[in-house]
């Protein structure tokens, strides 16, 4: 009777181990649902966006491929500045960098407004040129 006993339990253990696995197995299955959806989201905007580019330099108007790239860039600069005061140091430092590089390149060669898209707007342009100046200015000290 005692091994029926002990078997038994050894059954009820068993099944509440499965049981206990199939339930966080599917709770992580919810929670990378969850993260999946916008990363690929973010990556067909991002395929489309890239698409449109290589066919505009397909069809030879590239000063329309070039603004799109600007456009995305002070995208990602107006970005990662209003979110790096929360970052690590490292990231910090890394994004200084980026943008001073980002500086010298537009001195050797100013945006420009030729493409047909959407122009950006003068204050917008003026945000971007002031984070830049700074993590030119950064860069020297």
């Amino acid at each position: 009777m005692k091994k029926f006993v002990f078997i038994l339990g050894l059954l009820v253990v068993a099944a509440g181990l499965v049981a206990g696995g199939w339930w966080l197995g599917f709770r992580q299955r919810v929670l990378t649902e969850a993260y999946t959806i916008p990363t690929v989201d973010k990556h067909l905007t991002e395929a489309s966006v890239k698409a449109l580019i290589l066919h505009q330099l397909a069809s030879g108007r590239s000063d329309d491929a070039w603004h799109m790239l600007q456009l995305q860039l002070d995208g990602e600069i107006l970005m990662v500045d209003s979110l790096i005061d929360d970052a690590d140091a490292r990231s910090r430092d890394l994004a200084q960098k980026v943008f001073a590089r980002i500086a010298s390149y537009r001195a050797e060669h100013p945006p420009g407004q030729t493409g047909s898209t959407v122009q950006s707007s003068a204050d917008v342009d003026a945000k971007i040129a002031d984070i830049l100046r700074r993590a030119k200015e950064e860069q020297k000290r």
